[in-house]
């Protein structure tokens, strides 16, 4: 889990301070992606299963103790008179064997399953950095991409607006009205386009978080990378 922490540093380093208020920033996304991803969660049940295998092997190395117990009624007839006793045995037992090679063998193999486990688990957790980060991006670039087409759209209903106004005092042709008509519609279809992109990037962060994404932080104005070590 360390080497993933390591990556958390130069993924908030995109993320400037807004002014937006209840905005979710990139460590706030990923807070939730940790709890309720659904891949991330397999994982982590992977690993503890894995771990698992680490104790059951050592238990082969361990001594084994045994306890049992027994207890027996005796009844005596002497001349019409009748007696009895009781008996009770316990034991107890303690074994431990010098070397047995399969126990060994067992033991090493659990050792590795569990490594096995904890560097599956840590590649999970590389996966779902990546995974926030690029549905986080997309979620940005989206939104970016409709306030885009809403001011080509506003931009180009103006220019509508003027053509209709010049072809009725006879300073342009129905052509110049036709073509401002054509783009605006061009722009509308681009901005009815933009926003759907903008619903599925959000679903599709919606799976990762657990919770439909409200607003998010933007890119900061001022950018500054530090080198990975090693370069």
């Amino acid at each position: 889990m360390t080497r993933v922490m390591k990556r958390i540093p130069l993924l908030l380093a995109l993320i400037g301070a807004s002014p937006a208020l209840h905005a979710a920033d990139l460590m706030e996304v990923y807070r939730d992606a940790l709890s309720s991803d659904p891949v991330y969660a397999s994982a982590r049940a992977a690993r503890d299963a894995g771990l698992e295998a680490l104790p059951e092997g050592r238990s082969q190395l361990l001594p084994s103790l045994g306890l049992s117990g027994s207890q027996n009624r005796s009844d005596i007839d002497r001349s019409g008179s009748q007696s009895g006793y009781d008996s009770r045995v316990w034991s107890l037992s303690l074994s431990q064997p010098l070397f047995r090679w399969q126990n060994w063998a067992a033991y090493k193999q659990g050792e590795e399953r569990a490594k096995q486990a904890e560097a599956q688990f840590a590649s999970a957790g590389q996966d779902l950095i990546l995974r926030v980060a690029q549905a986080y991006f997309d979620v940005l670039l989206a939104q970016d991409n409709v306030d885009l087409a809403r001011a080509q759209k506003a931009a180009i209903s103006e220019q509508l607006a003027q053509a209709k106004i010049n072809f009725e005092v006879g300073t342009a042709t129905i052509t110049d009205t036709n073509d401002a008509q054509a783009r605006y519609d061009l722009v509308n279809a681009q901005e009815i386009a933009a926003g759907n992109d903008l619903e599925v990037k959000r679903q599709t962060l919606q799976q990762i978080i657990g919770k439909y994404p409200g607003s998010l932080n933007p890119l900061g104005s001022a950018l500054s990378l530090s080198l990975p070590e090693p370069d």
